[in-house]
């Protein structure tokens, strides 16, 4: 009765359009899988990356949440599981949403909406104020990671990533140095990541890694163009 239980589980997760953007359907489903009842938020950590699954009871007619990160301008609704025996007959069903952490985060904000009105989870008795919002909101500790891809951060600044073997000396060049592939060596944070951090002005530069004089793509950014010179080079913006 158990397997077929949860047979029925996975089919009704496929039928669901993906919650959060990048959550591969199998990832999905799973997570999908481990959800019985209306319980506290739960943090699942899985090769794929690190979930969050809110549920609400299956009562209300509707439900959504918003998260701090987001400014709380986009309302992410939630689906209803609906949990049948192995004869099809409804049991309960569940209203829930699962979203991916954020990167470099050790906390989220939230609210919530169900049948129209905004509240504190009432399954989570984790809350405070929000002073800025004016508003009570739910809070839930979360694991901290770290996305290893180069990108711009805040006050013009570019970090820079670079994966490889351990031991390199791996150098920088680009549009904000004339090219030159000595003048910025990286530094090797743990075995075989390099990085450097540098303040650029606004606008759009190109770049490229280098070993002596052996350019190397940067296999963290899809963004790539070729220059006037015939190089191959990546591309990241400074707003």
């Amino acid at each position: 009765m158990k397997i077929r239980y949860l047979a029925i589980i996975a089919a009704i997760a496929v039928a669901f359009p993906v919650s959060g953007a990048g959550i591969d359907p199998s990832t999905y489903n799973d997570l999908v899988a481990t959800i019985k009842d209306a319980a506290p938020p739960a943090r699942i950590t899985t090769e794929a990356g690190h979930f969050i699954v809110f549920t609400a009871t299956g009562s209300a007619r509707y439900a959504a949440i918003a998260f701090a990160h987001e400014q709380y301008k986009t309302q992410h609704p939630f689906k209803r599981l609906v949990h049948r025996d192995e004869n099809g007959k409804k049991i309960d069903d569940v209203l829930f949403y699962i979203a991916e952490v954020p990167p470099e985060s050790r906390e989220l904000q939230y609210r919530m909406s169900i049948d129209g009105l905004w509240t504190v989870d009432p399954l989570n008795r984790q809350t405070e104020y929000d002073y800025q919002n004016g508003m009570m909101v739910s809070t839930l500790p979360v694991d901290y990671y770290d996305v290893f891809k180069t990108a711009s951060e805040p006050e013009g600044q570019v970090r820079f990533t670079y994966e490889g073997a351990s031991g390199d000396e791996i150098r920088l060049a680009g549009s904000f140095n004339g090219w030159d592939p000595f003048m910025y060596e990286m530094t090797e944070t743990s075995p075989g990541r390099y990085e450097i951090t540098l303040p650029l002005p606004p606008g759009t530069w190109y770049y490229a890694f280098f070993s002596g004089t052996t350019q190397l793509p940067d296999l963290t950014n899809e963004t790539r163009v070729y220059t006037k010179d015939g190089r191959v080079a990546s591309v990241v913006s400074v707003k």
